[in-house]
């Protein structure tokens, strides 16, 4: 195989980062090879094994996991802890994956982190060419996570909290060596990959915990929760379950940001008087996950105070989850894309604009239970536009959107409308809608990654 052409240029790093093969463009052209650690485990040899020489918190789970990550990274940071964060998938642009004190890992950097892995990606690549047992030529995803795992070390962080990218067990960051590990609610996502029962999917999430370990399980169904906690018995990994463990207070009447009177663990201790910066009241639960393993990262020796705890989680942001750009109309992005999410932003929408005269616009990815998302959300909906994003070959067709939203609920017809492309989508909503309506785009980051720019003014 020829060499990597070198990278002199951000464009040349993203030139050679999307011509690897990528799961989040062609979730469809997965093979049994694509989830098997030896990759991984050769590529980070080869690295000198970067995820081994720093302090780590592994965070899995089907709905939730993006956001317990951020609430850790913004309270450890507030702290006085430099605190790298690994998630997945961008939104505007790649360095987003990469966070240290919650800011984005910056062009520079990119190219530096990628001209140290090429090399190794190179030996892969020639490994690969001489037998034929075992795809070794390393992924877009497997990439990314050796470069978080390099940028981090390179950077000096204290505390890396990392995300899981696909169920937990094959998934790339399973190579870390966590302090402790999280799983958040479990629902069905993936089930063509990992199994389609929420039992099947708990075991696949549940491959995170280690031996030994301490897991905070957040999951609040009995049957997988107790998939989850009979894996970690087997692994002798102590267990803080949301379930029996941690008790939360609400603040009575919700705001957008869910305030508590108090969150205690174990009768060990106690916070009180907490905001959750991220809107919606599902964040409780994920804010209980996020004190969980404060909690035990306390018992670690790593000092938190009460008031960086109270600072950190009122601060937190994720952009595109329940993000309210206030402009007239009123907009707001957010990246559900599976039941579980579309249920949360449902029940968002019910409680806080219950009043309000509100506009669907929606694409899925066409592995995503598309039919069942659409039945969830277009009964809610004044109008209801289906779109197909552009960037990325997953998008659903339109028509499939159209034909779940109309089958179950032929009164809807008249109020659903097909335009393809995703900005011509929010044009047209825009012109229907008054300045007192909200325009919702949700289904997909992909498509909340299209527009956000362009809600935002800057495009």
């Amino acid at each position: 195989m020829a060499p990597i052409t070198n990278i002199q240029s951000y464009a040349d790093a993203q030139a050679f980062l999307f011509s690897r093969f990528d799961l989040e463009r062609t979730m469809s052209d997965a093979s049994p090879d694509t989830f098997k650690l030896e990759r991984m485990r050769q590529l980070a040899e080869l690295l000198d094994n970067p995820q081994s020489k720093i302090a780590t918190v592994h965070v899995a789970g089907t709905k939730g996991k993006g956001s317990v990550s951020s609430m850790l990274s913004h309270i450890l940071s507030t702290a006085g802890y430099k605190t790298g964060l690994f998630t997945s998938p961008h939104l505007e642009y790649l360095g987003q994956r990469f966070c240290i004190d919650n800011q984005p890992c910056q062009e520079a950097d990119v190219i530096k982190i990628i001209q140290q892995i090429i090399p190794a990606v190179e030996e892969m690549d020639r490994r690969d060419a001489k037998q034929s047992d075992i795809d070794l030529k390393p992924t877009f995803f497997e990439i990314t996570t050796a470069f978080a795992f390099l940028y981090f070390l390179e950077k000096n962080v204290d505390v890396a909290i990392v995300e899981v990218g696909l169920g937990g067990r094959l998934d790339s960051t399973n190579i870390c060596e966590p302090l402790v590990t999280a799983i958040t609610n479990i629902g069905l996502d993936h089930t063509e990959i990992l199994g389609d029962t929420l039992e099947l999917i708990a075991a696949e999430k549940a491959g995170i915990v280690k031996t030994g370990i301490p897991l905070v399980n957040g999951c609040e169904l009995e049957g997988p929760r107790n998939v989850i906690e009979q894996i970690a018995l087997e692994r002798n990994a102590p267990v803080l379950s949301l379930a029996r463990d941690v008790s939360v207070e609400p603040a009575g009447a919700q705001s957008i940001h869910s305030k508590l009177r108090s969150v205690s663990i174990k009768n060990d201790v106690c916070w009180e008087d907490l905001t959750i910066g991220l809107p919606g009241n599902h964040q409780i639960n994920n804010a209980a996950v996020c004190l969980g393993v404060i909690w035990e990262l306390t018992r670690q020796g790593f000092a938190v105070e009460p008031d960086s705890v109270r600072l950190g989680l009122s601060n937190v942001r994720c952009n595109g989850r329940l993000e309210l750009v206030d402009r007239q109309p009123r907009t707001l992005l957010d990246v559900a894309h599976n039941p579980n999410s579309a249920q949360a932003l449902v029940d968002f929408l019910n409680l806080h604009f219950a009043d309000t005269k509100l506009h669907l616009i929606l694409s899925c990815s066409e592995d995503k239970q598309v039919e069942e998302i659409a039945a969830l959300l277009a009964p809610n909906f004044h109008s209801i536009t289906l779109t197909k994003y552009q960037k990325n070959p997953r998008s659903v067709d339109p028509q499939r959107l159209y034909d779940s939203v109309v089958t179950p609920c032929n009164n809807l017809a008249a109020r659903t409308q097909i335009v393809a492309d995703p900005r011509e989508a929010l044009e047209s909503v825009k012109r229907e809608a008054t300045a007192d309506d909200l325009i919702v785009i949700t289904g997909s980051f992909y498509l909340i990654a299209e527009l956000r720019p362009v809600v935002q003014g800057l495009l």
